[in-house]
């Protein structure tokens, strides 16, 4: 299966797979802001090969690098439409999972004309309220030590707390010292202060909310607010799956399903 690399006009890293129409994938909240390498680029691939064999060519595509401690996801979405139209010349789809589901809406409420048709796995329209907490942590430690501490992440996965005590015993293992904090910080700055609530109903773009019952980022609630109160949005509820969605055969069968619809 053929793949390359190369970034989008203002610095954006992608990793491309297959051949066929244009899907840009906006990852996830990421500490490097390059492609991934290693284990983390075998990880990519397989979560990304199921679109390519579908018939899309694949753009993984990151946050630019050296961004300004000021940076909002504004800016974000601004620098990564202007990169999408000189890359491509015309609307194309875009799927955004997590933080790169929140900067997918907020690109269709800035820049609508930039995308076909969009796909918020893991998001809504701002922060919940462990969503924000855990991230808020996670600045915190990176701006006090530069540690990422994945044990952080552990409210999110179960609202049980002895379970997770148990799941952040193993994660702390994952943590780790970052060599640049930079830009995951301003990252996290940015997606803080995140919010399309007031701006959902102007919004033309045909989108498509999926989510898990048991992502515990955000509220359900907030999940099937974003999807209605978007004119053409729909809504796709996992009963057993949390947050990483994306890796199941039918979160890739309903987005290639509404990709393709007519």
């Amino acid at each position: 299966m053929r793949t390359g690399e190369g970034s989008f006009r203002n610095g954006e890293p992608y990793l491309r797979v297959g051949t066929g129409r244009p899907l840009v994938y906006l990852s996830g909240f990421s500490i490097e802001h390059a492609n991934p390498t290693g284990v983390g680029r075998w990880v990519t691939l397989s979560t990304v090969r199921p679109f390519a064999r579908a018939g899309f060519e694949v753009y993984f595509t990151g946050r630019a690098p050296h961004l300004a401690p000021t940076t909002t996801f504004a800016d974000l979405a601004a620098s990564l439409a202007d990169g999408l139209g000189q890359q491509f010349g015309e609307p194309v789809d875009v799927l955004g999972h997590s933080t790169g589901g929140s900067l997918a809406l907020q690109i269709i409420a800035d820049r609508s004309e930039a995308v076909r048709r969009a796909v918020v796995a893991s998001a809504a329209y701002r922060l919940g309220p462990n969503g924000k907490q855990v991230q808020r942590d996670l600045w915190r430690g990176l701006e006090q030590d530069a540690r990422f501490r994945a044990d952080q992440l552990a409210v999110g996965f179960t609202q049980n707390r002895a379970l997770q005590r148990l799941l952040s015993i193993p994660m702390r293992l994952v943590s780790f010292k970052v060599t640049d904090p930079a830009d995951p910080i301003a990252v996290l700055r940015a997606e803080d202060k995140f919010d399309v609530y007031d701006r959902l109903p102007d919004i033309p773009t045909q989108t498509l909310v999926i989510c898990g019952a048991r992502d515990y980022f955000w509220t359900q609630e907030m999940f099937a607010e974003t999807a209605h109160r978007l004119p053409r949005g729909e809504l796709i509820v996992y009963p057993k799956r949390g947050h990483n969605i994306v890796t199941s055969k039918q979160f890739v069968a309903d987005v290639v399903s509404f990709l393709e619809r007519p």
